[in-house]
């Protein structure tokens, strides 16, 4: 039996019949067996004990030092345990304060765990141990109704759990892992990781000890080695972004930032995956217009710096001017001209249809009122569009010879630009589908936090498809050049 096996195995038993709490006993596994000190929270029957209980019959031969809330002697030596558990800690019973900090500082190799039912950031503070506890276990409140149904089902055999024996880990064994860690590398993904998690904390005034930071990358060593690696991977450090850093205020910041910076880490080698929305039916639209659109020459003026066709529509007795960028011309697409404010009039839609003739709806809410008396309005949600007008754009010269130049030359510059970003998205559609085969294969470790890996998964997968629908809109606007240079050869 490998050790990964063990350790599988080793978890299994622990956590039978506890339904709904297996990433809080990895976790409080993954500190006991690094010596790590950590704070198990949870309201009054969550089940802050079994998972202790669970904790010290992982260990073979293991002196267990429990200390709770009745009065009982504080041992003067402490080299002696294995594990020293204060339960249902107090912070104001001042003798339990006062035996826990000399825990801190005089439990050698003992593992040390503190369990309350009062939310860490005040026990700890009031205790004067905050920055002495690596992390926080948060048991759940309650139970799923299926997760419930199990556990009731299976009272009697929760009571009566046995760890076999030859799974159980040894006071030696325990000791010669905890050099093996040392050896572990941290990755260089491990460690942007880390770092971005400093400079987050830095930015929102997260004081994080150099020593707890020490302590956390140990931890991911750990976890790297029960998985049978030398080196470290991004999926180890997930735990990270988990809500184990004692404070509510800093698990909010780093638990909703952490999935971004898994994400930049992921994406390091190409960044640009993650803001590539490039606008591929734009360039189509633009490039069909340009292909079929005539040659002409229209009378236009400069309005909010582009060439804008002007039209003056009367509404209520009231005339309007209204400005259409010379871009929507030929067009078959809705869109909003400006009005004489510089401002887009959302209550007037316009299409070309294809044709030099600019069809005009208006919101019927404007019909007895104008649009210059309700201007405060203008940003207001649309009601009901009805047909108002149809009319015409004067053109100046057909099939203008400098206007079928510059399309020319348009369209040559969005060929080269659609063949460019084919080009980089076929890059990136390579690269996510490479990073999500390679991540897969991590789906199965030891203490992967499965929902946040699979989020990851999603996400990734979401990209690519959004990058595989770029890519496509782009091979259709190929295939429009290519259809006219066919017809260009006949």
């Amino acid at each position: 039996m490998t050790l990964t096996e063990r350790i599988s195995e080793l978890l299994q038993a622990m956590n039978n019949g506890i339904p709904e709490r297996e990433s809080c006993i990895q976790l409080a596994f993954l500190a006991t067996v690094t010596n790590e000190p950590f704070f198990v929270y949870g309201r009054s029957g969550s089940g802050k004990s079994l998972l202790t209980d669970r904790l010290s019959q992982a260990f073979k031969e293991s002196h267990v030092l429990k200390m709770g809330r009745r009065q009982q002697t504080f041992p003067n030596k402490l080299n002696a345990f294995d594990l020293i558990i204060f339960q249902n800690f107090n912070p104001a019973d001042e003798e339990s304060k006062e035996n826990l900090q000399i825990a801190l500082h005089d439990r050698e190799n003992a593992a040390l765990v503190v369990s309350s039912d009062q939310r860490p950031e005040s026990v700890l503070s009031r205790a004067e141990i905050t920055d002495h506890i690596t992390l926080t276990v948060a048991l759940p409140d309650s139970l799923s109704p299926d997760a419930l149904c199990e556990l009731l089902q299976n009272l009697g055999y929760l009571e009566n759990v046995h760890i076999p024996e030859d799974l159980t880990i040894s006071p030696e064994e325990r000791k010669q892992w905890n050099e093996d860690f040392k050896k572990v590398e941290l990755s260089p993904e491990t460690l942007r990781v880390i770092g971005a998690l400093a400079e987050l904390c830095d930015q929102n005034d997260i004081y994080v000890p150099i020593r707890k930071w020490l302590s956390l990358a140990n931890i991911v060593k750990a976890i790297a080695h029960f998985n049978g690696r030398k080196q470290t991977v991004l999926n180890d450090t997930l735990f990270l972004g988990t809500p184990i850093w004692s404070k509510a205020a800093s698990n909010n910041v780093i638990v909703s930032s952490f999935n971004d910076i898994i994400k930049s880490v992921m994406f390091s080698e190409c960044p640009e995956v993650l803001n590539s929305g490039f606008d591929a039916q734009a360039l189509y639209n633009k490039v069909k217009t340009l292909l079929h659109s005539s040659n002409n020459l229209y009378e236009t003026k400069m309005f909010n710096n582009e060439p804008c066709l002007s039209y003056r529509i009367t509404i209520a007795g009231e005339p309007a001017p209204l400005y259409v960028p010379l871009r929507y011309i030929e067009t078959d697409e809705d869109f909003n001209p400006y009005n004489e404010l510089r401002q887009i009039e959302t209550r007037v839609r316009c299409n070309y249809h294809g044709t030099s003739s600019c069809t005009i709806s208006i919101d019927s809410s404007v019909k007895g009122v104008g649009l210059r008396s309700s201007m405060p309005r203008n940003n207001s949600t649309p009601g009901k569009f009805e047909d108002f007008a149809s009319l015409p754009s004067y053109i100046l010269r057909e099939n203008d010879p400098e206007i079928a130049e510059q399309k020319r030359i348009k369209l040559e510059e969005c060929k080269k630009e659609a063949h460019a970003q084919m080009e980089k998205q076929t890059k990136f559609l390579f690269a996510l589908r490479d990073l999500y085969q390679a991540n897969k294969v991590y789906r199965k470790d030891l203490f992967c936090i499965t929902k946040m890996f699979d989020a990851l998964q999603v996400e990734l997968r979401n990209i690519f498809e959004a990058n595989n629908a770029i890519a496509n809109k782009l091979k259709e606007t190929l295939e429009l050049f290519k259809n006219t240079d066919k017809q260009t050869a006949i």
